[in-house]
């Protein structure tokens, strides 16, 4: 695997933590629901354009990355100042993914609707891509807004890393799917709640990611450095 050069040197300096009062948790809390709020609008809103989803995600967990450190700065300035830096890489990769879903329903598609040695053969290639895919996908932008490195890289990091520490995989992939088989199962509840992804959820789930994201980037990056020396 290529090493990853961190972005944002100061977050090697971690302050240590101080016992609130739960008056001051309250306020805490209440100030981070305010700060996804805003976070949810400004990543809903740079969504529009469909390409730019891929950086609108990365630029997400760049600044749910600094939150968990209680690194932010202005919410605002912090995700623009992120899109802008990844938009070139973040547009990239998403317009990658989008090309390598359209194959595999390309596929999917010829599977279903003709029965011959071909569809079988193309039967046994979706279910091997998909495998691929659902690995690497769920880590690409958390790296890209992590680290610096090559689009390729990111890409085949983010699959390498995925199959080498499936517990941090199992955790970005749960905490994304559960709401959708849920939904799946409970048709009100997506009735009544989709609303919310543009409001709050999105950017409250990248938050909880990031939560279990800062011991994966620790061992990550401590295996990086026993490398090195």
């Amino acid at each position: 695997m290529a090493e990853n050069e961190k972005k944002d040197k100061s977050e090697d300096v971690v302050e240590e933590p101080k016992v609130l009062t739960p008056l001051q948790r309250f306020k805490k809390m209440f100030d981070c629901l305010g700060d996804l709020f805003v976070l949810n609008i400004f990543f809903t809103v740079s969504c529009f354009p469909v390409f730019t989803i891929g950086t609108a995600f990365t630029a997400l967990y760049t600044v749910t990355n600094k939150m968990v450190r209680n690194e932010e700065g202005p919410i605002a300035k912090e995700y623009i100042k992120a899109f802008k830096a990844n938009f070139k890489q973040g547009t990239a990769i998403w317009l990658l993914d989008l090309l390598y879903i359209a194959l595999m329903a390309g596929e999917y598609y010829y599977v279903i609707t003709h029965e011959d040695s071909l569809s079988k053969f193309l039967f046994i290639l979706v279910g091997a891509e998909f495998f691929l895919f659902a690995f690497a996908f769920p880590l690409q932008f958390p790296l890209l807004a992590r680290y610096d490195n090559t689009t390729a890289r990111i890409i085949f990091n983010s699959l390498l890393l995925a199959l080498s520490h499936l517990g941090a995989w199992f955790k970005m992939f749960f905490i994304w799917a559960l709401p959708f088989v849920l939904y799946y199962f409970n048709l009100k509840a997506r009735l009544y709640t989709w609303y919310l992804w543009g409001l709050i959820l999105t950017a409250l789930f990248a938050y909880i990611c990031s939560m279990f994201l800062v011991s994966f980037y620790e061992k990550i990056e401590g295996q990086s450095k026993d490398k090195a020396e």
